[in-house]
């Protein structure tokens, strides 16, 4: 069954596309364990009022039923299974086989309202500055209730050339967008080495270093707001990305011009991680950015003061630890 999996194409061809005269759009959609969400997001797709669509559905290794739901669909998708190598691999490698003028990314447990392809492919057509456009996305509840606020109420948004705004504040959900092919073909796709989180901040700020991008204030995608997402707790392996994420960033010739703004996200992210981390109990963790905040901003006695506290909470836990196994 995977082998016919593996062949099955489900986008118009070519020559198709030229006789409706509208471009391609490609939608693909990584998946991992999650059979039993992934076919309302196929549907969504299925059901966008924009027709010119091709959906690339990439398996990353999944050991559930995954491919027995999709079989229904083999005639109007194409299925592609991998070995399981992260998401980030699995969007490019999406990328590598899709055959868009624009190309969106859809994660499996996420929908469309119907008139999102229509809305993006116009704005598109009628702006060719924009290489990227982004649009609000709403989190839903199990009833289909809307459960979160809008990204345009947690950031204040830009658009245009956003590259120094974006490096502070990440509005862009991966599963709003559409990228224009020529972006990524000179880009390049998601790095594949920052681990398994923040990979889609870093792929939007190397195209807003180069292109302009625009954030379309309409709830057209929906994700589902599960009680993990609800969590501020930021894992030690999340932190590290970010930290690896802004080491690569230095990299862009626009903050080798400004480096000062390369380390004052360094703060920002380590100073709010870590503060996070000490009104959690997580002492250790808090010690560690917080350390990192000092050491980019020693000046900041907020920074230092929180560091104090840490450390002296630390010393007293380790000291009554000592004293119970004694």
């Amino acid at each position: 069954m995977t082998k016919a999996l593996n062949t099955i194409r489900g986008s118009l061809s070519l020559e198709q596309n030229d006789a409706l005269h509208q471009p391609l759009v490609s939608v693909i959609i990584p998946t991992f364990n999650r059979s039993g969400l992934l076919t309302q997001a196929v549907d969504s797709v299925l059901r966008q009022t924009y027709t010119n669509v091709e959906i690339i559905v990439v398996d990353d290794g999944s050991t559930d039923d995954t491919q027995v739901v999709l079989a229904p669909y083999l005639g109007r998708i194409s299925y592609h299974l991998q070995a399981n190598s992260g998401v980030a691999k699995a969007r490019n490698t999406g990328i590598t086989l899709c055959h868009g003028d624009y190309i969106c990314f859809l994660d499996s447990d996420d929908a469309w309202a119907p008139n999102k392809l229509d809305r993006q492919v116009d704005f598109l057509a009628r702006y060719p500055a924009y290489g990227l456009l982004a649009t609000e996305i709403a989190g839903v509840d199990q009833l289909g209730q809307r459960v979160d606020r809008s990204k345009s109420e947690m950031y204040t948004i830009h658009n245009g050339f956003v590259l120094e705004h974006l490096l502070f504040a990440n509005w862009i959900q991966t599963s709003t967008v559409m990228i224009r092919r020529e972006c990524l073909q000179r880009i390049g796709g998601f790095d594949e080495e920052v681990g398994q989180f923040g990979e889609d901040w870093l792929l939007w700020m190397r195209i807003a270093s180069e292109y302009q991008i625009y954030f379309l204030p309409e709830p057209l995608t929906y994700y589902r707001v599960h009680q993990t997402s609800l969590s501020s707790y930021m894992p030690e392996s999340q932190y590290d990305s970010l930290m690896s994420i802004l080491d690569k960033l230095e990299q862009l010739e626009y903050f080798k011009k400004n480096p000062h703004l390369i380390s004052k996200a360094r703060y920002r992210i380590s100073f709010n991680r870590g503060r996070g981390d000490l009104h959690s109990g997580n002492l250790r963790p808090a010690i560690r950015k917080l350390r990192r905040a000092c050491a980019e901003k020693p000046w900041q006695l907020h920074a230092k003061s929180l560091l104090l506290i840490a450390e002296f909470k630390h010393h007293i836990q380790s000291r009554t630890i000592d004293g119970a196994n004694a």
